[in-house]
């Protein structure tokens, strides 16, 4: 036998219906908030040896912050010592934008259960936009390779005392001998304590004494001689000295002619300008071109993109630009000429690329020099705080004040 409800019964059990309805639907869009499902989201990849147990739903930080989370985790299409698991992430489109061109992703335990994240440092931006979707993975440091070079570490100390220990032992030895020696001479009659005491032998040193004094006082007067001859080399010098300097006037006078300046490159006047304020752009070669070539990377097409964008915005008169090149002098795979050469090549593939997207031109007429320099091995002689690659690109905005 059924029993209906009363109205007071049907209103309340309506109102936890719809209680409950209200709280799940909020407890769902909760999580789908959390998980990212309605944010404005991008795809980012990184590629690991080992997945570590990183799976799908896998949070991913950056810099500390719950940004996204792993949405799947791809096996290497081969394998082979740079086979690498491919990991792919959702990440919300606020903190991607943040990310640099030397962003690296790690795996990371976080918690006492030992949950897995994965954590993302953004980079610097000197080293320009994040090319793309892929992101740098560095594998975790491991913990059993640490272990066996600390172990190696505390053998070769253990050699090392063993070894001082017995440095100590062969010293006290050789000491006891030497005491034993001398007290045997001082209690002894042989030869040795003879010739200590004869005064014969004391007369003789003194004689030996005054030679040695004679023999100081003609390398003495010999060593005036000498140095009477070197200041005399000095004069030479630095007559020497003075023809060079008169030449390099010359040489310098020659280079300001007004048909032969246009051929010699005056590196620190084009660089360093006093008059002038200067906007800097400094680039990795590796991130513009690929290696020992003058020849872009996708990578680097994007930088120069950024950069074209910029220069084309502070179009001001009389304002130049110089494009220098900088090679490692630590790095013997390029001699000094051609390290030159090809810097010479890649600041010229530059300065043509600015060219072909309209830098130099102020307007309708007016143009502003764009200046390769191809530096080489060479310092730059502009001391900058900022420490930079070895080899890389500089790019010079120069507005009058």
């Amino acid at each position: 036998m059924s029993q209906s409800l009363s109205r007071r019964q049907a209103v309340i059990l309506g109102l936890v219906v719809v209680v409950a309805l209200v709280l799940g639907g909020y407890g769902i869009a909760r999580i789908a908030d959390k998980q990212g499902l309605w944010a404005d989201t991008i795809e980012l990849t990184a590629g690991f040896s080992e997945a570590h147990d990183i799976t799908p739903g896998t949070p991913v930080r950056i810099r500390g912050i719950d940004a996204g989370q792993v949405v799947a985790v791809e096996y290497p299409d081969h394998d082979g010592p740079d086979a690498e698991v491919t990991v792919r992430m959702r990440v919300a489109t606020k903190y991607a934008h943040r990310l640099y061109a030397d962003a690296a992703a790690q795996i990371h335990t976080s918690g006492l259960l030992g949950s897995k994240v994965i954590s993302i440092q953004p980079g610097q931006p000197t080293s320009g936009a994040l090319a793309g979707s892929h992101v740098r993975g560095v594998n975790p440091t491991d913990l059993n390779i640490l272990a066996v070079e600390v172990r190696a570490l505390a053998q070769e100390a253990k050699i090392t005392a063993s070894e001082v220990q017995s440095l100590a032992a062969d010293t006290r030895t050789t000491v006891a001998r030497v005491n034993s020696f001398f007290h045997d001479i001082q209690t002894s009659d042989g030869t040795l304590a003879k010739l200590i005491r004869d005064d014969d032998l004391y007369a003789d040193a003194r004689g030996a004494l005054a030679d040695l004094r004679t023999l100081i006082t003609r390398a003495d007067q010999a060593l005036g001689r000498l140095e009477a001859e070197a200041d005399e080399l000095h004069h030479f010098v630095s007559d020497g000295r003075d023809t060079l300097r008169s030449v390099k006037q010359g040489t310098d006078a020659i280079g300001q002619m007004p048909i032969i300046r246009h051929y010699v490159e005056d590196t620190a006047a084009l660089l360093v300008r006093p008059t002038m304020s200067r906007e800097k752009f400094s680039f990795y070669s590796g991130h513009l071109f690929e290696p020992g070539s003058a020849i872009f990377t996708p990578e680097g097409l994007a930088h120069l993109a950024n950069l074209a964008n910029h220069l084309n915005a502070r179009k001001v008169a009389g304002s130049e630009i110089v494009v220098a090149g900088f090679f490692d002098p630590n790095d013997k795979s390029l001699t000094p000429a051609a390290a030159r050469e090809l810097t010479r090549k890649q600041a010229e593939a530059v300065a043509n690329y600015f060219q072909q997207h309209n830098v130099h031109k102020l307007g309708i007429i007016a143009r502003r020099k764009i200046i390769p320099l191809g530096m080489g091995t060479a310092r730059s002689p502009v001391v900058d705080p900022e420490k930079l690659p070895p080899t890389h690109i500089e790019v010079h905005l120069f507005i009058p004040r």
